[in-house]
């Protein structure tokens, strides 16, 4: 695998890039505020992408047993005991993991990022171009079926066997690329590995080490680590599957930019999915997306749908407040393309401690 890389990023380079003066991902340099500086760190520091965003070996699962591997297989069928698509992990995945600090940063990760790299999302959500953001024919087909069943059982509509062999003659058995679940798999990854998340994710893990004495030996690292890549692919395919979801996109001309930080993403509306569910996700200073997540068959799902906002200086408001819970759900660093901006947001909000 080449070189082992000890500086493993949980924030994209290529992401904070719009954040930077030159919009090199490589020499490019934003404005960090840190709620807990560190040794000679400054609390607001004009610094290079290298030297943001990263913790060194964030990744690394080595040293793990026989037993861990056997507790993460049965973590995962327990968990989706009911669900009728089954994710797992290939066994040979253990042996190279077993040996490579970089193992998830090198196969995982740049994995994830590819999935942007090759369907440019960033590059359209930027365009205000949504297009790509749409249930596949097959889903719809799905979907379709499902309404049409659950409309017998609930209101006795009957369904003829006619419209059941036209709704299966649209099912395509071909390979085609879904984009809209492409989509969610990046963004669910970007979600899952940022500080926060990952953080709450190792609790959990501790709280269950704690409550099962047979687990008390469990290498910590590894579950939290593996846990993180199956609920973010998990999650991608239940909101693709399981959810209405749409894209709000925000078009920011109030003056007043959107910053971002080490957990980029941040639920509006709280953990559960129960409901509607909000997440914002800032791709520039000036364009912010929201995934909206609302269940299916429900009656906000009738009016679900992709929309693009332009916000004047009469919503600088929404940014301010979009800006304030980001800037509360981060560990640490938040970033900026501005100082004044950064410093504006210590005037009126004054980060917890992580």
């Amino acid at each position: 695998m080449g070189n082992t890389v000890k500086k493993q990023h949980y924030v994209w380079r290529k992401y904070l890039s719009e954040w930077t003066d030159s919009g090199d991902r490589f020499k490019g340099k934003l404005f960090v505020l840190r709620k807990a500086p560190k040794g000679n760190q400054k609390e607001i520091e004009f610094c290079e992408l290298e030297k943001v965003g990263f913790e060194k070996f964030y990744y690394d699962i080595t040293g793990f047993k026989e037993i861990d591997i056997s507790a993460l297989n049965q973590l995962i069928a327990s968990m989706q005991k009911k669900e009728m698509v089954k994710l797992g992990i290939a066994p040979d995945v253990f042996i190279e993991a077993a040996t490579h600090r970089d193992f998830i940063e090198k196969r995982v990760m740049c994995s994830s990022e590819n999935i942007e790299t090759t369907f440019h999302f960033f590059e359209k959500l930027m365009a205000g171009d949504l297009s790509f953001y749409k249930d596949s024919n097959n889903q719809s087909v799905l979907d379709s079926l499902m309404k049409s069943i659950l409309d017998s059982i609930l209101y006795g509509e009957e369904v003829s066997e006619s419209q059941v062999i036209d709704l299966v003659k649209e099912f395509s058995t071909e390979e085609t690329v879904d984009l809209k679940y492409e989509f969610n798999r990046f963004f669910c990854m970007q979600y899952f590995r940022s500080p926060r998340v990952h953080t709450n994710t190792k609790k959990n893990v501790e709280d269950f080490k704690q409550s099962y004495e047979a687990a008390n030996d469990m290498t910590t690292n590894f579950l939290t680590n593996m846990m993180m890549v199956y609920f973010a692919e998990r999650m991608a395919l239940n909101i693709t599957q399981h959810f209405k979801s749409s894209i709000l996109l925000y078009k920011n001309q109030t003056g007043v930019p959107f910053i971002t930080g080490d957990t980029p993403i941040v639920c509006l509306t709280g953990q559960e999915m129960n409901g509607m569910s909000i997440f914002h996700y800032p791709i520039s200073p000036i364009i912010a997306m929201e995934l909206i997540i609302i269940p299916k068959y429900s009656d906000w799902a009738t009016i679900s749908k992709n929309f693009v906002m332009e916000l004047n200086q009469e919503f600088v408001d929404v940014v301010k407040n979009c800006n304030r819970k980001l800037a509360d759900n981060c560990v640490n660093e938040i970033y900026s393309n501005t100082k004044d901006s950064l410093l504006k947001l210590m005037e009126e909000f004054e980060p917890n401690n992580p």
